[in-house]
């Protein structure tokens, strides 16, 4: 059995999808900061990463051993055809699961905890279950339901989970392997060897194989799933999107992120200018489903002495991030800019007094907003999934119209017509979660699951 490490220290090892220094969004981040903070208690803490950069450089599997800001981390690197079916790899991974099961047979930990599994494969949890290791699942989107990640459809419409058992999520997701599908004489063939197969398929380059993969993966994930001893869900919205996919309802818990703000308003007012004009803000990667070309075009239709700044990364979303940036510059009073590094957060957030999140998919709860909250920054916010619980619309923000950039510029509109609204939302801004009390929640969490 585990051991313990004094009467409130335990080993605990972190999972993660990919890792600091060279991924740093908002999840890595999370996961840095709670084992950092779990570190400074006093647990003995690790991180088993996924480097996520596939190509074949040198050799098929590659491994390091390493430290970030104090913590040590195993990252895994593989090439991308090592297996016969990379969409299941995406999910299935068996090989990392034993490499996994070695590390924790070694590592002897109290508790595996997993914050993303996309490319680590889930087959990890059967390995943890079988030695007897807690297990603790944070969600931190919805790749246990969408191999997209993001809940929405190839249209753009959102989804509220794998239509008709994951058939639904070929034209989806697989739009190519779908046609070949319906063009196939043996398609109703293969839709019978899969139901009597029962999941448990094997991989291969042939359409059999490769329509099983996709069609296994709803159920394979939600079993491995409710194998975890509490599942966390950082909004009330995100556990009721799995409670109704068929997760445990008695075993996932709603529990907010922490915000390890520090003196992150003090520095914010300190570093914004005395006179500016109303500065609105969208920081976050240029993509469809964040909505910058909302803000976009909402400012078209605001006038006054106002300014929009766009900060994030262009490289995901290429295309679609060239023609923002050419629609932008129609507009002298909006600036498109590249992403800012973290330790420039403070210096990011001073030169914006409102944060807009123009999102289009079932946001869950981004830190930007909760960063925003620390250095009390009003947001407004699509009214959409988890965002209704992170703004208080009318008090210390607003939500419109998801998508509706009409909507967005008649409450940008307002903001510069009425300053006194825009203080009035500023004094009502109250801090997110602290880190700490987070943290003091999984430990709780850890301590129970040693306890079943």
């Amino acid at each position: 059995m585990p051991r313990r490490y004094g009467p409130f220290s335990l080993r605990i090892t972190l999972v993660v999808h990919q890792f600091p220094p060279n991924y740093f969004t908002g999840t890595e981040q999370y996961v840095l900061n709670v084992g950092r903070e779990l570190q400074q208690r006093g647990h003995d803490v690790d991180v088993f990463a996924l480097d996520p950069a596939f190509a074949e450089e040198t050799g098929p599997w590659r491994e390091s051993r390493e430290e970030v800001q104090g913590l040590p981390v195993r990252r895994i690197n593989f090439w991308m055809n090592i297996g016969r079916d990379w969409r299941r790899m995406e999910y299935r991974h068996p090989y990392m699961a034993e490499v996994f099961a070695q590390h924790i047979a070694e590592r002897n930990p109290d508790v595996v905890h997993c914050f993303h599994l996309r490319h680590v494969g889930a087959d990890l949890i059967d390995r943890v279950v079988e030695q007897r290791r807690a297990l603790i699942v944070s969600l931190m989107d919805f790749w246990f339901l969408c191999p997209r990640v993001i809940l929405m459809k190839s249209d753009g419409s959102t989804c509220d989970g794998p239509p008709d058992g994951g058939r639904g999520c070929l034209p989806c997701h697989t739009l190519d392997l779908f046609d070949e599908l319906q063009q196939s004489p043996v398609a109703d063939e293969i839709e019978r060897l899969h139901v009597a197969s029962r999941g448990e398929s094997k991989p291969g380059w042939e359409l059999r194989a490769k329509v099983a993969t996709m069609l296994e993966r709803p159920t394979y994930l939600r079993e491995r799933l409710a194998k975890a001893n509490t599942i966390v869900a950082p909004t009330e919205f995100l556990r009721g999107v799995f409670i109704d996919n068929g997760a445990p309802p008695d075993r996932i818990r709603h529990m907010a992120y922490g915000v390890d703000a520090g003196g992150l308003a003090e520095d914010v007012a300190r570093l914004r200018p005395n006179s500016r004009p109303l500065t609105f803000g969208f920081f976050g990667t240029y993509s469809p489903h964040k909505g910058p070309d909302v803000l976009v075009a909402a400012m078209a239709k605001v006038q006054g002495d106002c300014r929009a700044l766009l900060r994030g990364r262009s490289t995901d979303f290429a295309e679609f991030s060239a023609e923002l940036a050419t629609t932008a510059q129609n507009d002298e009073r909006i600036t498109v800019d590249g992403p800012f590094d973290r330790e420039e957060l403070a210096q990011a957030l001073a030169q914006i007094d409102v944060l807009v999140v123009p999102s289009t998919w079932h946001e869950n709860a981004p830190f930007v907003v909760l960063e925003a909250r620390a250095a009390g920054l009003p947001v407004i916010a699509s009214r959409f999934g988890g965002l209704i619980e992170v703004v208080d619309d009318g008090i210390d923000g607003e939500l419109f119209t998801p998508g509706n950039a009409a909507d967005l510029a008649k409450r940008l509109q307002r903001l510069v017509d009425e300053p006194e609204r825009l203080a009035r939302y500023r004094a009502a801004v109250q801090p997110p979660k602290t880190l700490q009390v987070a943290v003091d929640e999984f430990e709780q969490v850890y301590r129970e699951a040693n306890t079943q």
